[in-house]
């Protein structure tokens, strides 16, 4: 009789010990995690919770005689499933903390070849806006294991040569390049300019600035512009050989008065 009541009392004792164990977890997850969190705390304290209980259960049970292998195994496989089914989670949480004096609502960033402003920062992921109007989540945790570009308000800013021949134009072809490229604005942070850069006797090199609103737009942007160029090339090309030829025939009317 002595022995059971011993029992009991280890019973009760552990299951009192459970249950305070278990309402500090609670208190400790709720000052742990910022008050943004609410979600997150209250699922991972209820996770605890059980883990917690069920640990002390089967404690307990043993105390008063009965084996408790197949509950301690099947405990210990829930609680190996919850971590990993977790885990997930807590790296993006984790990574939160990390890039919170990084970047904030309203920079620019890039990464995995995804860019746009941020317009929102969750414990999980930071929402992107593309220069599209989409809406592309990227989990926090990427941020710490890729590399990633924060812009300056500025943007990203190219320069392209542009070389043509030193009887072309240059007045002309500047103004013919800068309207060409009008339907490419929407890829421009500022307005693109064109300066010459240097001159010989055979040709001029002119310099395009551009003002990228995203990078990886950069290889389309400068596919499109170098055939825009080729084919003004071209045309300023052929109207250079008419003017030579106008000039020779001006010659030799002048010569035959």
């Amino acid at each position: 009789m002595t022995q059971f009541a011993i029992e009991i009392g280890a019973f009760l004792l552990i299951i009192l010990v459970t249950a305070l164990i278990a309402h500090i977890s609670k208190t400790l997850i709720s000052t742990a995690l910022p008050s943004s969190s609410s979600y997150l705390a209250a699922r991972i304290q209820r996770y605890v919770f059980l883990i917690i209980w069920a640990v002390g259960i089967i404690l307990a049970i043993n105390q008063v005689g009965v084996s408790t292998d197949i509950l301690f195994l099947l405990t210990a496989l829930a609680a190996i499933g919850f971590f990993l089914s977790a885990y997930p989670v807590l790296q993006n949480f984790v990574s939160r903390s990390f890039l919170s004096l990084q970047y904030r609502v309203g920079d620019t960033l890039s990464i995995e070849g995804t860019s746009g402003k941020v317009i929102e920062i969750t414990d999980l992921n930071t929402v992107l806006l593309d220069g599209e109007g989409n809406l592309v989540s990227v989990p926090n945790v990427m941020f710490i294991k890729s590399i990633w570009t924060k812009f300056h308000p500025s943007g990203y800013e190219i320069t392209m040569p542009v070389v043509i021949r030193k009887d072309i134009d240059t007045v002309a072809f500047e103004t013919e390049l800068l309207e060409s490229i009008v339907d490419l604005k929407k890829y421009f942070k500022k307005p693109a300019q064109v300066v010459t850069s240097k001159s010989d006797d055979r040709t001029t090199e002119l310099s395009l600035i551009l003002n990228l609103k995203y990078p990886e737009k950069k290889s389309l942007v400068i596919t499109e512009i170098n055939e825009k160029v080729e084919t003004l090339k071209v045309e300023f090309a052929h109207k250079a050989e008419e003017m030579k030829k106008e000039e020779k025939l001006n010659e030799i009317k002048d010569i035959g008065k």
